[in-house]
């Protein structure tokens, strides 16, 4: 009786006929990587953040914090603009210099960002700079929220009125309301400073705008400067009070001027709350955790699939989305995954790529009022395509897959022909990809000679149960019968 033989298994390009490990289809073998630079790509664009510096003026004892407005109102400048508040009362700045260069943006940002200048233990000076740059909508609110509102020359401020998101107009009672509120916001802060208030209110009510020249001779704002430096000798020596009834001269003719700019930090949340990048998150989130459902064990996928997942759930918290669009876009990962598991080829697919277009356009484009900036619909129909492709493709290895032949494994052995080593009285052994295999021979053959051609029926372990193959007779009987 023989020992059963462990077999050694072949890598591919060994001799001895043994099967290769057919490879991973080069898509999901290059998505991982994919996904990574993807991800790697975001906070690489994070990190293009300016150094501060310190820019000095002339030789002198004061400071002058400056900071730059020149972005849409929204939660990344809010978060910034109030922490260079923050930075200025802390480190002794005779002034912040706010230069303002923007066409406004969502009013609760807005909102934060004028309560802290209205607040702040240092004089504000807001400068709309340089030439040719405006303060609309928004930006016009933060610039006479300051305690010193400034222009420069061929400058514009105001077309305040309050629209939605997406630049159409308000229904008639919420926007009575909005322009209400605003309109007393504005009338307090006009009045807390000494300047025209009626000019002002019209920015909202009437969407009117002024050049710099007419805003300083209407007294709408303060100063008109040619620069910095213009600005700085012009309010040197002026008095202002603060809102806890301090109040501060100004020694800021011939100040160091230091420049404050955004940390990685600001840069990465800036990016992280933008509608395109937050899509971009899921949609990477989606294609990771996807891959990973459906090939397990790819791991890459999977880990790169759920940190962008809770990116875009940090994203999406600074939106104020439509939920309903949320659904949707979960729907469409939904549908994706049942493509892959259901035999619907392909039809699941499209409702995915159907839901996933309508539902981002639901989610970034119908929050409400004042949401910021919308995502780019040419975006969403560009990755539409692509995952409505990639799951296409899924789909159709999966089919395929399915209606192959199984070639691995004991599964892939059955049928297989092998010869035998030995006489098999009804167990011996066979010769299988150039392996030497234990074997029993299957009813109604109960034996064989060595050197006849069998055919697998079985795999029990390491032990192959053959059957005698068709039409096939032992050498020395198949001479016999030819001399006879």
């Amino acid at each position: 009786m023989y020992s059963r033989h462990t077999p050694h298994r072949h890598v591919p390009g060994e001799s001895g006929g043994a099967r290769q490990v057919p490879r991973k289809p080069w898509i999901f073998r290059c998505l991982p990587i994919v996904l990574l630079a993807l991800l790697f790509a975001l906070f690489a664009l994070a990190g293009m953040s300016r150094p501060v510096a310190a820019a000095s003026l002339a030789s002198g004892s004061s400071t002058v914090d400056v900071v730059q407005l020149n972005t849409q109102i929204d939660a990344a400048s809010q978060r910034f603009l109030t922490n260079a508040i923050v930075t200025a009362e802390g480190d002794g700045a005779q002034a912040l210099v706010i230069e303002v260069n923007t066409p406004g943006g969502a009013i609760d940002s807005m909102q934060a960002i004028m309560t802290a200048e209205l607040n702040s233990t240092v004089p504000i000076i807001s400068y709309v700079t340089p030439s040719g740059a405006y303060a609309a909508s928004a930006g016009a609110l933060v610039t006479l929220a300051a305690h010193i509102a400034a222009m420069a020359p061929s400058t514009t401020i105001g077309a305040s009125s309050p629209v939605n998101g997406d630049g159409s107009d308000l229904a008639a009672t919420e926007k009575a309301k909005v322009e209400s509120v605003l309109t007393t916001d504005i009338t307090n802060i006009q009045q807390r400073y000494g300047r025209n208030a009626d000019l002002a209110v019209k920015m909202i009510t009437n969407a009117a705008s002024y050049g710099d020249q007419q805003a300083k001779a209407q007294g709408i704002v303060d100063i008109e400067a040619s620069n910095l430096t213009d600005l700085l000798n012009q309010v040197n020596g002026r008095t202002v009070t603060l809102a806890n009834g301090q109040q501060v001269t100004l020694q800021t003719a011939g100040a160091d001027v230091r420049e404050i700019n955004q940390s990685l930090l600001d840069n990465l949340y800036s990016l992280l709350i933008d509608p395109n990048v937050i899509f971009l998150l899921f949609v990477i989130a989606m294609i990771g955790i996807y891959i990973e459902i459906s090939h397990p064990g790819l791991i890459v996928p999977g880990v790169v699939g759920s940190i962008s997942l809770l990116l875009f759930l940090f994203g999406a918290g600074s939106l104020s989305p439509n939920w309903a669009g949320l659904a949707l876009m979960a729907l469409a990962f939904v549908l994706l995954v049942l493509d892959v598991r259901l035999p619907t080829h392909g039809a699941l697919t499209v409702g995915a790529v159907i839901s996933l277009v309508v539902g981002a356009l639901l989610f970034f484009n119908s929050g409400g009022p004042y949401q910021g900036v919308h995502i780019n619909p040419l975006v969403v129909y560009i990755v539409g395509v692509l995952i409505g492709g990639l799951g296409f493709y899924v789909v159709t290895v999966v089919v395929r897959t399915r209606r192959t032949r199984v070639t691995t494994g004991p599964e892939g052995m059955i049928g297989e022909r092998v010869t035998a080593l030995t006489p098999l009285v009804p167990e011996g052994r066979v010769s299988y990809g150039g392996e030497n295999w234990a074997a029993v021979l299957e009813p109604p053959t109960v034996t064989v000679d060595a050197g006849s051609e069998l055919r697998i029926v079985s795999v029990d372990g390491l032990l192959l149960h053959v059957q005698l193959a068709t039409n096939t007779l032992p050498p020395a009987e198949r001479n016999y019968i030819e001399r006879a």
